[in-house]
């Protein structure tokens, strides 16, 4: 599985994040005019875009999806599925807000470093970038930078504490805030969905991130069939776990044509994008195969966790009904790699899954069909200056 570096596995593949890393009290408010900090998110700002002078297909993005077939309802017509898988090409842009967002929670305060983002997706098919498939809105809030306010003369004065609380002493406070998390991604997906996610960044590791290989690429965290579509069916045979790095399993377009759980899954395995359109995230893992790769940071977040506080989904009335989005995770590298020659260049690489649940399998479970999103993209700036060198040296 991934190295998610500094996190706990705890039960059900939640991800339980550390203590943030202080253990002494957080440093004393400091007035309303607080710079913004924004931490790992800092290196965000600007325009992101794919990269792919070569035309190789693993510098594209990714998206992978199951959803409702025509016709069916959760009711009388369940468990048929549609399977969506392309390419897409990219453009995100983030812009960080100026000056830290207060948020006072009387002897905690919080000032927020906020950056908005926006994420427009455009299908890539045959060497064309197609139509927009996907637009996105939001905010990146890096929720690090805490502090502490004691009763102040304002307080006793002002807000009538030396009346109604008479034994508030100037300097007193409350219990210290212990936060879990340290960054907040919210965002708007115009299908109807609303997304709060909460996690935390850990810090700058050498090398390159850690995927996978052979019989490991089978890691039902990562896959496109959640564990829910392969219920095992009557003389049905299991259908993993499978070598992803190896070619599609013999059995793949040879079932006779009965509802059998392999059969239900097949089309996953016969798409023309294998394995990706399995494990969609080995397409990051072969992008940066051959790079050379200083350093990198890992973000991870997610709407969903055993304990602590939770971030959360919100859908409008149709989707909730018949294809609720009920939990996104979302993993994120920042990375520094060094060409070949010499110069160090940013690239970002994520990793999304969002879990739709719709119909009921033939046995009538529930079912969760994941819909993940992967790409690696690198600052647009620096794609065109490079893009405009080639073409003088050509």
């Amino acid at each position: 599985s991934l190295n998610m570096l500094n996190k706990r596995e705890v039960n059900e593949g939640q991800l339980e994040p550390d203590l943030p890393p202080y253990t002494e009290d957080p440093p004393l408010y400091d007035g309303p005019d607080q710079k913004a900090k924004f931490g790992a998110l800092e290196p965000l700002t600007g325009t992101w875009v794919n990269y792919n002078p070569k035309g190789n297909e693993v510098n594209l993005g990714l998206s992978a999806t199951s959803l409702p077939s025509a016709g069916t309802n959760s009711e009388s017509m369940p468990g048929i599925f549609h399977f969506l898988c392309g390419n897409y090409v990219e453009e995100l842009t983030f812009k960080p807000i100026p000056g830290g967002v207060r948020d006072r929670g009387g002897t905690n305060e919080l000032f927020v470093g906020a950056i908005e983002y926006h994420q427009t997706i455009n299908d890539w098919a045959n060497g064309t970038k197609g139509k927009v498939i996907h637009k996105e809105t939001g905010m990146y809030m890096y929720l690090g930078d805490l502090y502490l306010h004691p009763v102040d003369a304002e307080a006793r004065q002002e807000d009538l504490g030396s009346l109604f609380r008479p034994d508030m002493l100037l300097g007193d406070h409350g219990e210290r805030f212990i936060d879990h998390y340290n960054i907040c991604r919210s965002g708007t997906i115009p299908h109807g969905s609303t997304i709060q996610l909460l996690g935390r960044d850990y810090l700058p590791k050498d090398g390159k991130p850690n995927f996978p290989a052979e019989i490991d690429t089978w890691d039902n965290d990562h896959l496109t069939i959640d564990r829910s579509m392969t219920t095992v069916l009557p003389g049905n045979e299991p259908i993993g776990p499978v070598n992803l790095d190896k070619p599609r399993p013999a059995w793949v377009g040879n079932l006779p044509n009965e509802p059998t759980v392999r059969k239900y899954n097949e089309r996953i395995f016969a798409h023309e994008l294998y394995p990706y359109s399995v494990r969609p995230d080995l397409r990051l893992r072969d992008a940066i195969k051959d790079q050379n790769m200083k350093k990198f940071i890992f973000i991870d977040m997610g709407s969903r966790f055993r304990a602590n506080p939770q971030g959360g989904v919100l859908n409008t009335p149709l989707v909730q009904r018949y294809c609720p989005v009920t939990e996104v995770k979302f993993h994120l590298w920042i990375e520094t790699v060094i060409e070949d020659d010499g110069e160090e260049v940013l690239q970002l690489q994520y990793e999304q899954i969002s879990f739709f649940e719709f119909s009921f399998f033939l046995d009538g479970s529930k079912l969760r069909w994941p819909h993940i999103q992967v790409n690696t993209l690198r600052k647009k700036d620096w794609v065109e200056s490079r893009m405009r060198r080639d073409q003088q040296n050509t």
